[in-house]
């Protein structure tokens, strides 16, 4: 699991605080759902937001938007306070969010999943405290079975590394499965996203992996079938969805 130490080294505190905070800084992957999801007076929470950069991405989509963003490093809040004084911070993990059931009508996560091994858990905590949509990214492959977990290496600055920490690919019909499985059964499971080289701080290298990113709409307890959208990932899913 990835920590606070290792997430406030300078190099990572230096690298998020001069990118990712405007829209052309998001993968083209990221730029499918986002302003689909977001509206007037949306209550957004944002998990491991670093130095708050999506809030400033987010709201050049939708200026009225009440956001929160929490993150573990106390470094990167800090710097996301002074930044965006008009957004809430705080410092917890995505495992036991401090906040009651259905409470914000979007959940973000990007670049977590990837450098944490046990995303089910957090996972369940966004969809827990969501009232309407769960946008996360996450690596697939197909027909892996167990989680492929190596070493990432954290050094922005491309000199030293500071710290290492896991880096994860999921299985793709795993990953599925165990969305279809949330309760409330989710009223749709959308997906977009594309195979791409992983990032060379990665050790051992992996080949190509599905940059992937997921949009669950909650359901609610009463609810059908879940709603399918998974056509536009170059993954064939065998899911089940009774």
């Amino acid at each position: 699991m990835s920590t606070a130490q290792e997430w406030s080294n300078q190099s990572a505190i230096d690298f998020y605080s001069q990118n990712r905070h405007e829209i052309s800084d998001l993968y083209a992957s990221e730029k499918i759902f986002l302003p689909r999801v977001l509206f007037p007076g949306a209550m957004v929470l944002d998990v491991g937001c670093a130095s708050g950069g999506f809030f400033n991405i987010m709201r050049s989509y939708e200026p009225h938007i009440e956001y929160t963003g929490v993150d573990l490093s106390e470094r990167a809040v800090a710097l996301a306070e002074e930044r965006y004084p008009e957004a809430k911070f705080m410092v917890t993990e995505g495992f036991g969010l401090p906040f009651d059931d259905n409470t914000f009508d979007v959940v973000h996560c990007t670049s977590v999943f990837n450098n944490e091994p046990n995303y089910q858990e957090m996972l369940k905590e966004m969809y827990r405290v969501s009232n309407r949509f769960v946008l996360v990214d996450i690596r697939l492959l197909k027909g892996i079975g167990n989680q492929l977990e190596s070493v990432y290496d954290i050094q922005f600055n491309g000199q030293n590394v500071e710290a290492t920490v896991p880096y994860v690919v999921n299985d793709a019909d795993e990953v599925a499965n165990f969305i279809l499985q949330l309760e409330p059964k989710p009223k749709a499971l959308r997906g977009t996203g594309y195979f791409h080289q992983v990032a060379k701080e990665v050790e051992p290298p992996h080949n190509e992996v599905c940059m992937t990113m997921l949009l669950i709409q909650k359901g609610v307890l009463e609810g059908g079938p879940t709603t399918l959208d998974l056509e536009d990932l170059p993954i064939e899913f065998s899911i089940s969805n009774s």
